[in-house]
């Protein structure tokens, strides 16, 4: 775990080749340091590799630096296969950059902190964030540096198993879709809470044989061994966080034996030198090429290898439930980000049925308001798409988003120096997001002010000179 992020991990030169959008990157070594070259058409852009993510079991993505934002790179190594591929996200992409901006979210799973600069959510300070420690499974530590004497620090092991299993569920566990409780950050949690008091977990309905990479404790639980074992089998069962066993297999097969010890005596199992083999063989995962996670439902019969079902409609459950007066509330707000990365109709339809059901109380909060307004101005409904965006960036006038929508809104409607207006504070909030400078651009383009269209996206490539799509296509707004 401490392994998780750091500086570049370097590797042999590579090539890839995106067919859906006719780009290749290609990955350099100078020195000890790592380049990512893309190129389109003839267009080129390089950044040199700031950080690399991933402890190298599957493979490592990596981090570039533009200015005081983070951006993941569109190429990853697979140590597996030993080879370079697309980083998982970007296989579907139609304008191949380094577009994915790296968020307090992302980097959740990765890092012990994170140092942003003041009054942002996005913009990383020197430097961006720390190693996971100790505290991650532990909790907060000074207590302990005070006495470091046994009883004065946290033991997963000791807590009640909700909460013990909430220690490697915050990572293990990263379902369809996470939701934020109402005035919660990701960091908020620390060992000894249930994460459901911080964030939610989704997961979907999938056919049994389905095998994400991350779902190490969502298999565990629905295994015979945990659901017999009264709540005794957990992660710590098997792993032990502070040493490498020299003999992984008998280290296992020792811990199967605590419960079935009977089972060679009884020559009801031919005898066998360890157990993962069989009971947890390797499958290839869903949602990342390249690799092969082990099966943690300890099947009794290696089960066949299933993909995900494609076409239907996605049903997402809480891993567990929030406090009662949540519970409609962040499965609304998960079927809409489910809607928003899967372009699903069903979802969003499931989503705006339910926020627009919550209790006027609860239709008061920005995210559930920002959400339904979004359903609306697609349904044509502008003049309340329009006061709920403004009520949401009302209460949260530090949240570019909010503005940046609550402008587009307001150039559908009409509302031409009022869009200008928001759009504007959205730039000045976050002049990273590209969004903003093209629903400006266009709005320009469409009053036929060429000149004032062209100089919004200048303005964007002064922030990201390299972007690809807008360099490349001359078609865009502001570049005819």
């Amino acid at each position: 775990m401490g392994r998780s992020v750091g500086l570049p991990s370097v590797f042999a030169e590579g090539r890839i080749a995106h067919k859906l959008s006719g780009s290749t990157v290609t990955i350099r070594l100078r020195g000890s340091a790592v380049e990512h070259v893309l190129e389109r058409r003839g267009v080129i852009a390089q950044y040199p590799v700031a950080y690399s993510v991933g402890a190298g079991i599957v493979g490592y993505s990596y981090m570039v630096r533009i200015g005081s934002y983070l951006y993941q790179s569109p190429a990853s190594y697979y140590t597996q296969t030993k080879n370079w591929d697309l980083t998982p996200g970007y296989e579907t992409e139609t304008n191949l950059d380094f577009t994915h901006q790296i968020s307090s979210g992302c980097l959740f799973c990765h890092t012990g902190s994170v140092n942003f600069v003041a009054g942002t959510g996005n913009q990383f300070a020197d430097p961006p964030f720390t190693a996971i420690s100790c505290d991650r499974c532990h909790g907060p530590h000074d207590a302990h540096l005070k006495n470091p004497v046994a009883g004065s620090i946290l033991n997963p092991a000791k807590l009640p198993p909700k909460r013990r299993d909430s220690v490697c569920e915050q990572c293990h566990l990263e379902g369809t879709v996470r939701i934020l409780n109402p005035g919660r950050d990701w960091w908020d949690f620390h060992a000894g809470k249930e994460a459901q008091s911080v964030f939610v977990t989704y997961l979907p309905t999938a056919p049994d044989g389905t095998l994400r990479a991350v779902s190490q404790s969502e298999l565990l639980a629905r295994s015979q061994c945990a659901r017999q074992s009264g709540g005794r089998l957990w992660c710590g069962t098997c792993h032990n966080p502070h040493a490498t066993e020299p003999n992984r297999a008998q280290a296992v097969k020792a811990a199967c034996l605590s419960c079935h010890g009977g089972l060679f005596a009884a020559k009801g199992h031919p005898a066998a030198d360890e157990c993962v083999s069989c009971h947890m063989p390797r499958l290839r995962p869903t949602n990342v090429a390249h690799s092969a996670v082990t099966d943690h439902s300890i099947p009794r019969v290696p089960r066949a290898q299933q993909n995900e079902l494609s076409g239907t409609e996605t049903i997402l459950k809480a891993w567990r439930e929030p406090d009662p007066g949540l519970i409609r509330r962040d499965l609304g707000l998960a079927y809409f980000e489910l809607a928003a990365n899967t372009h699903s109709a069903s979802a969003l339809r499931q989503s705006y049925e339910i926020l627009s059901e919550l209790p006027a109380d609860q239709r008061q909060d920005p995210p559930v308001e920002a959400d339904l307004a979004s359903v609306l101005v697609q349904q044509g409904q502008l003049s309340l798409a329009t006061r709920l965006f403004a009520r949401a960036a009302a209460e949260q006038p530090a949240n570019a988003r909010y503005a940046y929508c609550l402008g587009a809104a307001l150039d559908r409607s009409g509302q031409i120096g009022e869009a200008v207006n928001e759009l504007r504070r959205a730039i000045a909030l976050d002049p990273s997001q590209p969004d903003p400078y093209l629903e400006l651009a266009q709005l320009y383009g469409k009053a036929g002010q060429e000149a004032a269209s062209r100089r919004v996206i200048q303005e964007y490539l002064r922030f990201m000179p390299q972007n690809i799509r807008l360099r490349s296509e001359p078609g865009l707004p502001g570049l005819r």
